[in-house]
């Protein structure tokens, strides 16, 4: 009988980064990917750099570009956020899957890839019609996490959707638009790496539908004269409908959680946060989640960002038009660096 003190479901940024602290700890558990590799996943790949998210050490190689400004526009206005020292960068995931699991791996942590998890019991999981049995059960698995369908729980999906062109210029800068014709209460991104450019956006679908969502993009992309094969074109759901992380011997981190921020996507860095919390609470129950309860206050003020945006569709544009004008101002740039970052 194969019994462990804990299973972690998903070898993303979140599950990896538990595995690593359990590993530290001689802890007595498996990861289990699906996956028999890591590939590109799909994501802007925005991370923001500060003093809270260097404590995640990642080595300069996993990023692309960094950025010292970032362009905010709406259809009439235009600023440009400047800082002395990048507060942004683009991060390229496959990298840092694949750098996450080394990392990992040299501390002990037993990762198995290409496991398929079919179904969820009371005390085991069923993998490759095997059975694992458990003490703990950690979530990872993104926002179709079998985990969090076990429990039952809701999820508001958000849906991102992007493409690539070649990046021909390579001081282009990164660039977010807001434009309520197009994206309602939601906005648009320009995220260059070295070789390539990502254009996207997101909204939620019960709001926006997916399709009218691809043809707004389609339609404010021909505007501005970018140019798209049919085949870069992608799309992934994202799950900010956060409704807590324990449930018993139950856990859930990253997306599965639901702690990616409705208002900006940001899922990387509260996911390898998380991640880390939970494996603390794993090795000492008294642990003061610290990291998880930073990530709610956050995403409680993205929330009330966002709901205030939604209140009166017809106040949006007068809304970002204010947003962007009010920006101007150098006194709010420490604040939108702190935001992004």
């Amino acid at each position: 009988m194969e019994k462990y003190k804990t299973v972690i479901i998903g070898a993303g940024p979140a599950g990896l980064r538990c595995a690593k602290i359990l590993a530290e700890h001689n802890e007595d558990f498996i990861l289990l990917e699906r996956k028999a590799k890591f590939d590109r996943k799909i994501c802007t790949g925005m991370w923001g750099i500060s003093n809270k998210t260097n404590y995640m050490n990642l080595p300069e190689f996993l990023f692309d570009k960094k950025f010292t400004q970032v362009k905010i526009s709406t259809p009439h206005h235009q600023i440009i956020v400047k800082n002395e020292t990048p507060f942004v960068a683009t991060i390229d995931r496959k990298k840092l899957s694949e750098w996450m699991y080394d990392q990992a791996k040299e501390q002990g942590a037993n990762i198995r890839m290409g496991s398929h998890v079919s179904e969820i019991c009371e005390n085991y999981v069923l993998v490759n019609d095997k059975k694992i049995f458990f003490e703990n059960l950690i979530g990872a698995g993104g926002s179709s996490s079998i985990v969090r369908r076990s429990l039952k729980l809701d999820s508001h999906i958000g849906i991102g959707i992007q493409f690539w062109i070649k990046n021909e210029d390579e001081h282009a800068d990164m660039e977010v638009h807001f434009d309520a014709d197009f994206f309602g209460p939601w906005y648009s991104w320009v995220a260059p790496y070295n070789k390539k450019i990502c254009i996207g956006t997101g909204a939620d679908p019960r709001v926006i539908s997916v399709s009218k969502l691809k043809k707004n993009l389609l339609k404010w992309c021909d505007k501005r004269g970018y140019k798209f094969n049919e085949s870069t074109f992608e799309g992934s759901p994202i799950n900010y409908n956060y409704q807590g992380y324990k449930f018993g011997n139950i856990y859930l981190i990253g997306d599965a959680a639901g702690f990616p921020s409705g208002l900006t996507g940001e899922g990387i860095y509260f996911g390898m946060c998380s991640g880390e919390d939970v494996a603390k609470l794993i090795i000492n129950s008294k642990h003061d989640p610290v990291l998880i309860k930073d990530i709610i206050k956050i995403k409680k003020k993205h929330e009330i960002i966002e709901k205030t945006f939604q209140l009166n569709k017809n106040l949006e544009k007068f809304e970002y038009e204010t947003l962007v004008k009010l920006l101007k101002l150098k006194f709010f740039d420490k604040i939108v660096i702190d935001l992004i970052a």
